[in-house]
């Protein structure tokens, strides 16, 4: 009787340690998503829409003073644009997430277009913002496999 009894006791344990595991890894997701859903919008809100109101012509113009205030302004759109793609890359971002919101946006040549004179004017971008080129050719990647 004691045998069964201890035997018992392990399964439920062991049970309740898969079911504790499962309810973490399930919790850890759903929070990557919010994550990725709340400052996704935030960039929307402090990023992507005020750069669409330039056009790529326009950023061009702006890059050729790297000392004007409108340029300092394009900058800090670029720098939180590589912090978040670093949150993607660092997985604490969905990227299934983020691509569902930003496909044909951010995988297209619409943000590039804007970015690409910024990143152009700055010495060693690839090296500064290699988490923007990264995220930028993953989406690429992926919406070549969707198409």
């Amino acid at each position: 009787m004691e045998l069964i009894v201890a035997i018992v006791s392990i399964v439920i344990a062991v049970a309740s340690a898969l079911f504790s595991v499962f309810t973490y890894h399930s919790t850890v997701v759903h929070d990557r998503k919010q994550a990725t859903l709340e400052a996704y919008n935030r960039m929307q809100a402090e990023v992507f829409d005020p750069l669409n109101s330039y056009t790529p012509t326009e950023i061009s113009d702006i890059c050729e003073d790297t000392k004007s205030v409108e340029y300092k302004v394009l900058s800090g759109y670029l720098a939180r644009i590589e912090h978040f793609c670093i949150g993607v890359n660092e997985k604490i971002y969905d990227k299934g997430v983020f691509y569902k919101m930003a496909h044909g946006y951010f995988d297209g040549h619409i943000l590039y277009r804007r970015i690409e004179p910024i990143l152009m004017s700055k010495k060693n971008a690839e090296q500064y913002y290699s988490n923007t080129y990264s995220v930028l050719e993953q989406m690429n990647k992926i919406s070549n496999i969707v198409k």
